[in-house]
């Protein structure tokens, strides 16, 4: 599953529109623009809780690894889908408890 959420984290950061950081992703959220979220496993429990009512994917890797899967060379603790593009990222079923 992992390699298949890797693949999925790209095409969604190449085809789609994110935000990538806490702040943006609670921006995002709060405003009503986040279709999807994706947290690392060390997202801060304050960013948690300020983003319940949306999707979540809770990747089980830490930012460092989110980043990695992302193919980005920096941690990345959230970010937020506005736009999904090619990456059927909305068909992943996890939740944000």
């Amino acid at each position: 599953m992992e390699t298949d959420l890797n693949k999925v984290f790209r095409s969604v950061l190449s085809t789609g529109k994110v935000v990538i950081g806490a702040k943006q992703t609670l921006d995002a959220v709060q405003n009503g623009k986040a279709q999807v979220i994706v947290m690392s496993s060390n997202c801060l429990e304050t960013t948690r809780n300020g983003l319940k009512g949306v999707q979540a994917i809770n990747f089980p890797g830490n930012g460092i690894e989110l980043g990695i899967a992302c193919g980005k060379p920096f941690s990345i603790t959230s970010f937020a889908v506005l736009e999904p593009g090619e990456s059927g990222i909305l068909t992943i079923k996890e939740s944000n408890e």
